[in-house]
């Protein structure tokens, strides 16, 4: 059983669903409804399997995270149309592990950072890798992006509509919008199977796309819910402009 938290006024339905809302419960469930061939671009941060302990409690098992990308990778070629693009978010520490499971021909996209965590480590992670693939098929729209962004990463949780302190770990919200806008065709749908903050629905919102997701945790999504309530309607969002420096 599922309910919703969020809705845009919209006719729009995608299989059983109506589109621009997010769906509370298990993706791997709720979306076996999805269409195939349905979205035309998948973005997707999902849990690491690294031992993360989130603070609504999921457990994040790393001996299930394998099984995990399997699904997403074969649920992502089926609902995405053909010549579109599939992303998920990695963790650097297991992408050796995660990257043979990924289709032939795949590619990293890296969402640099410009504040990093320091680590005890020699070399800080600066970047997380981005694994893309696409699916067989005519590109729908002109080329456009790279396959790079420095996301604004300081103070993620006390920069307006990127206010999602709410999440474990959510995601710089300019890095998201140049995804959205660059890879996914003007008017299309942005399918998301862990919701989270709401990141990806506000960058859907912002730039004109519609989007459907899906996230398990109920009071999680409810303050996505007012995330994406206070993003503005495109008509008052720039488009976002090419990044000309690194800070």
């Amino acid at each position: 059983m599922s309910s919703v938290v969020f809705e845009m006024e919209t006719t729009d339905t995608l299989g059983p669903y109506k589109l621009n809302r997010i769906y509370v419960g298990d993706a791997r469930e709720l979306g076996k409804a999805i269409p195939d061939e349905g979205v035309d671009l998948v973005l997707t941060d999902p849990p690491y399997g690294i031992g993360f302990q989130y603070s609504h409690g999921y457990k994040d098992d790393p001996e299930n995270y394998l099984d995990l990308v399997q699904w997403i990778v074969q649920e992502g070629n089926r609902v995405v149309k053909p010549g579109c693009l599939c992303f998920v978010f990695q963790a650097m520490p297991r992408l050796r592990e995660t990257w043979p499971l990924f289709p032939e021909g795949s590619r990293i996209f890296a969402a640099c950072k410009n504040f990093v965590q320091i680590r005890p480590v020699p070399v800080q992670f600066a970047w997380d890798p981005v694994v893309f693939w696409q699916k067989p098929g005519q590109y729908p729209k002109k080329a456009s992006g790279r396959d790079w962004h420095v996301g604004n990463t300081s103070n993620t949780s006390n920069r307006g509509l990127n206010e999602a302190g709410f999440h474990s770990c959510p995601r710089p919200l300019d890095t998201i919008v140049y995804m959205v806008d660059n890879f996914c065709p003007p008017g299309g749908v942005v399918l998301d199977w862990f919701m989270g903050s709401g990141t990806t629905a506000v960058a859907a919102k912002i730039t004109g796309r519609k989007f459907i997701g899906f996230e398990i945790d109920p009071q999680i999504a409810k303050l996505a819910q007012k995330r994406v309530d206070r993003a503005p309607l495109p008509l008052l969002a720039a488009s976002s402009p090419e990044q000309l420096h690194l800070i």
